[in-house]
């Protein structure tokens, strides 16, 4: 499919570049201010003329400007005029004289060729482009505006053949192969586009970077998905054909990742990394990348790679520490309740402290924590290891993240005011990095649990221009729920409701949550229904009862649209239906409709992203 203001925008540039850059016009006599002032006045009135389209007018007007000053663009502009006028004979008439007048103007001889193709004149055509291109130079920025002119009058195959003539004359010594992209591009030729890119990295690796942002952009602007199927192919036939070459490696490692095939890039890099041995930081990664994006097998086979490769390897002691972490995360999101493989666990934790540095020991000792606090039910260990953690550590992050866990488990278990003075301390020593700003977070969202809400406002107004993306949408969200309750009810009591479901849903008290928001869904108003009914979808779509998730969040979509909950329920319903229920036309529709009815979402970009997948 064609990407029409992306042409439109390039040939728009070249336009630009062609009368920028393009060999010497015909210079105008000097003038005095009061000549400039009235040059300046009679512009003005013929751009007026054109831009009304009144052509005659504007045409008689640049052809007197041109006889009076001399300067190029009121000739470029007397030229338009005819054009639209169709007036074919003048124009021609005019192009010959002044191109024979100025015969290093290419812009004129162009301007011959595109009056012929106009009136079907091909053979005219094929002549003047032929005079143009006899005697061409060996010099590579003539050559690039000529064909600039060329494009600028969408005579793409006439660009390319100059490319083509300016690639043999130059003999290696500049190529045109990104020009000749462009030009393949604009015309949705992908296939060719991504031949000439893949000539300039074979003859620039060092254009890697470029290339690869190049081809970002035709991806951004892939609304059926086509340039990405095109491109895949393309680069999978390189790979295969040219396995030695790294630059192909590497790109298809970076376009598996755009296209969130995890598997792919691990295999991809890992083969890099056979060949040349330096791949282990990007590995490791790319491992990280899998883990955040709940990949837990891929990521686990990127750090046992990396673990494989001994105890000597400066990334075993993260490796190790990752792959722990991923079989935990993995048990965690399957809510396992398997009590003797969280013990095998942390037994594995124990022994791995003595391979890992001290920052990874912190990390592991996090996971351990909330092993035993929320799977083993032994708080008071978790307390402890935390405890000693905080004391042991020196560095600053390690020993903000473990008080931050600390002050989790406390909350937890309804320590509140321990809780609180963690939080204010990790806030207060970290104020302006993205641990203080989730400190502070947890801090307002602690107040509001407690129903001290004017003091969490105070919090999440200044979080809300946090620079954590996530931190400041949660703390948008938390403030709309406390300012649009009490609004709805200044009495607080649906607030107050709200706030201890939310708690015990924090307190992973699920049972006890769901009687609070049923309570709420039957007997609340039109702001704190909506909130019960998403708080009881994520509760039932934790519990794998996709079917009667998907129902609470579509509930909210019919029968409050304009909640500040209802995009982000369209979304949770269009993900279960796409991952979990594999209802594609289901899911396509409520992305569309996110799409289409919340264009100011947060969610409106990865909703598009999930419609072009699909």
């Amino acid at each position: 499919m064609r990407c029409p203001w992306f042409h439109i925008t390039l040939l728009l540039l070249m336009a630009l570049q062609v009368n920028a850059q393009i060999t010497t016009a015909p210079k105008g006599k000097r003038m005095d201010t009061r000549q400039k002032e009235q040059m300046q006045i009679d512009e003005q009135l013929a751009t007026q003329y054109y831009r009304d389209q009144d052509y005659e007018k504007a045409r008689d007007l640049y052809e007197q400007l041109f006889e009076k000053y001399g300067q190029n663009h009121h000739f470029q502009q007397y030229v338009e005029c005819l054009l639209n006028l169709k007036d074919y004979d003048k124009a021609e008439k005019a192009l010959r004289a002044y191109a024979k007048k100025n015969p290093g103007y290419y812009k004129a001889s162009v301007d011959l060729v595109y009056i012929y193709t106009l009136q079907d004149k091909a053979d005219k055509a094929k002549k003047q482009f032929n005079e143009i291109t006899k005697d061409l130079p060996d010099h590579a920025p003539t050559l690039r505006n000529l064909s600039y002119a060329f494009q600028s009058r969408g005579l793409n195959d006439m660009a390319m053949s100059v490319l083509e003539k300016g690639n043999t004359l130059l003999n290696g010594k500049e190529t045109f192969y990104l020009d000749m992209a462009y030009i393949s591009q604009s015309s949705a030729n992908y296939q060719e586009a991504f031949r000439y890119y893949f000539l300039e990295l074979e003859a620039h690796p060092g254009q890697y970077n470029n290339i690869r942002n190049r081809l970002q952009t035709m991806m951004f602007y892939d609304v059926n998905n086509s340039i990405s199927d095109e491109l895949r192919i393309a680069l999978l036939k390189q790979a295969q054909e040219k396995p030695d070459n790294l630059e192909y490696a590497q790109l298809l490692v970076w376009f598996a990742l755009q296209q969130e095939d995890y598997d792919i890039a691990l295999a991809q890099c890992q083969s890099i990394d056979r060949k040349t041995h330096d791949q282990d930081a990007q590995i490791n990664n790319l491992s990280s990348i899998c883990l955040n994006n709940k990949q837990f097998d891929i990521a686990k086979d990127g750090y046992t790679y990396l673990m494989d490769k001994g105890k000597s390897s400066p990334f075993y002691g993260q490796a190790l520490c990752g792959c722990i972490k991923a079989d935990y995360l993995k048990m965690v999101e399957s809510n396992s309740t398997d009590r003797k493989a969280f013990e095998r666990l942390t037994k594995r934790i124990d022994e791995a402290y003595n391979d890992v540095g001290t920052n990874e020991a912190a990390k592991l000792a996090l996971i351990q924590a909330d092993i035993l606090a929320y799977q083993l039910d032994q708080t008071d260990e978790a307390v402890k290891l935390l405890t000693e953690g905080i004391n042991q550590s020196s560095a600053k992050q390690s020993q903000a993240e473990l008080k931050l866990k600390l002050a989790d488990i406390y909350l937890h278990d309804d320590e509140v005011w321990e809780a609180t003075l963690l939080y204010s301390q990790v806030d207060k020593s970290l104020k302006e990095e993205p641990l203080g700003h989730e400190a502070r977070y947890k801090n307002a969202q602690l107040r509001y649990f407690i129903g001290e809400y004017e003091w969490a406002e105070s919090q999440l107004k200044v979080l809300k221009a946090a620079t954590s993306k996530l931190i400041a949408n949660d703390a948008m969200t938390l403030s709309l729920v406390i300012k649009d309750n009490l609004e709805a009810d200044t009495t607080g009591t649906e607030l107050n409701r709200l706030a201890r479901a939310d708690y015990r849903i924090y307190q992973q008290r699920d049972d006890e949550a769901v009687v609070l928001l049923d309570d709420i869904i039957a007997t609340g108003n039109y702001v704190s229904k909506p909130h019960a009914l998403f708080r009881k979808g994520e509760i039932v779509e934790k519990q794998k009862d996709f079917p009667a998730a998907k129902q609470l969040f579509l509930q909210i979509v019919e029968q409050h649209p304009d909640s500040y909950m209802a995009d982000a329920a369209l979304m949770h319903a269009a993900l279960i239906e796409q991952n979990e229920l594999k209802d594609k036309e289901s899911a396509k529709q409520h992305y569309e409709k996110l799409i289409d009815e919340y264009p100011t979402s947060i969610y409106t970009a990865q909703a598009k992203k999930n419609y072009r997948k699909l």
